[in-house]
């Protein structure tokens, strides 16, 4: 009896010491919800959307050379707070691939193709970006502005980009393949609640690799993919960048067939962005410090609209200011609804470019 005596107290002054012990999990997530979150102003309660009032017209939001996008001193976000979107730093380095959700209004996500992995800074994750028509980054998840949520059942070799399909699953492409060996593998995810812990998880895994690589080689190393009228579309990061249209196997985890569709006749060299504006005019490309704008038919489909659209010249291209000189660019989404385009960099730079000139060729 006497044993049972000390044992229980033993117990009782251990749990009295941990639950006196300060929380060593301080942040808003996982652990408990940030109180600075309380008051923080919720965009989506409020109705509002990532359409900004300027973009609406067909007038250029503002001059490239007065852009937001051009002034990126870099900033990080506050709990509960927005922070303007052009002055953010994003938590992690390594962005690569962005996309926008359909179900959520002002809702990006994008991955990481490398750096290193820590429980705040995991590589098999989607982050997450809500974008504000005040072009302000809002708060995701419990005081978050840029929170991630895991990828289960899908390993991190080489992500590079996330598309969404037309039944709001996301693509992940783990297409990096810069030894030309390496495997590749396109993984279909279930999107979750962004302002919930749930994590992203894995519905199909299929295999590729590009039909015609170069002598010594298995594969391509390719960046950019483009989900257009029900089908995945992969660029090669190569000289004037082909297009390949992905054939999906009907069952999950068989082979995935490319078929090349074609390349740009301009000099657009070894892309890591592709997208296209929701009204269908213009096709953008991007690399790590130069992008380019492709007027586009909107009543073609699938390899038509991209043959047509990559056979001519650009309408507009710049490069981005980088504040550290170098922003090296590897995601990039249209706006919804808009000509604006958001980028994100592998430095942890946010660019904001706004609708543009579309006769600006140099």
């Amino acid at each position: 009896m006497k044993r049972f005596v000390l044992l229980a107290a033993a117990v009782l002054a251990t749990a009295v010491a941990l639950l006196s012990a300060p929380d060593p999990d301080s942040r808003p997530w996982p652990g408990k919800p940030d109180p600075a979150a309380a008051g923080a102003p919720d965009p989506a309660a409020s109705g509002e959307t990532a359409v900004s009032p300027a973009a609406q017209t067909a007038e250029p939001a503002a001059p490239f050379a007065e852009s937001p996008s051009r002034l990126v001193p870099g900033a990080a976000a506050k709990a509960g707070q927005p922070i303007a979107i052009h002055t953010a730093d994003l938590p992690a380095s390594e962005a690569s691939g962005l996309v926008a959700s359909r179900r959520h209004p002002g809702v990006f996500y994008w991955l990481r193709d490398g750096g290193g992995a820590t429980t705040q800074r995991p590589r098999a994750a989607l982050w997450t970006i809500r974008l504000g028509e005040d072009a302000q980054s809002h708060p995701v998840r419990r005081g978050e502005n840029f929170p991630f949520a895991q990828v289960f059942d899908g390993a991190n070799t080489d992500w590079e980009d996330v598309v969404i399909d037309d039944d709001d699953n996301l693509w992940i492409g783990d297409i990096g393949a810069n030894d030309c060996v390496s495997k590749q593998y396109l993984y279909r995810t279930l999107e979750p609640e962004p302002d919930t812990d749930d994590p992203f998880v894995v519905t199909a895994k299929y295999p590729l690799a590009f039909p015609d690589p170069a002598p010594g080689c298995r594969t391509r190393n390719a960046e950019a993919m483009l989900w257009l009228d029900g089908e995945l579309y992969i660029f090669a990061k190569t000289t004037n960048s082909p297009v390949y249209r992905a054939v999906l196997p009907a069952e999950r985890n068989a082979p995935v067939a490319l078929l090349p569709v074609t390349k740009f006749d301009h000099a657009v060299n070894k892309i890591s962005v592709s997208t296209v504006s929701d009204d269908r005019t213009r096709l953008t490309l991007a690399g790590h410090s130069r992008y380019w704008v492709f007027a586009a038919d909107p009543a073609l489909t699938g390899d038509a609209f991209l043959r047509k659209a990559m056979s001519g010249k650009p309408v507009h291209t710049d490069t981005f200011a980088s504040a550290a000189g170098n922003a090296s660019v590897e995601g990039g989404s249209y706006v919804p609804g808009t000509h604006d385009l958001l980028f994100v960099a592998e430095n942890k730079e946010i660019f904001l470019v706004p609708d543009g000139p579309v006769a600006d060729v140099r």
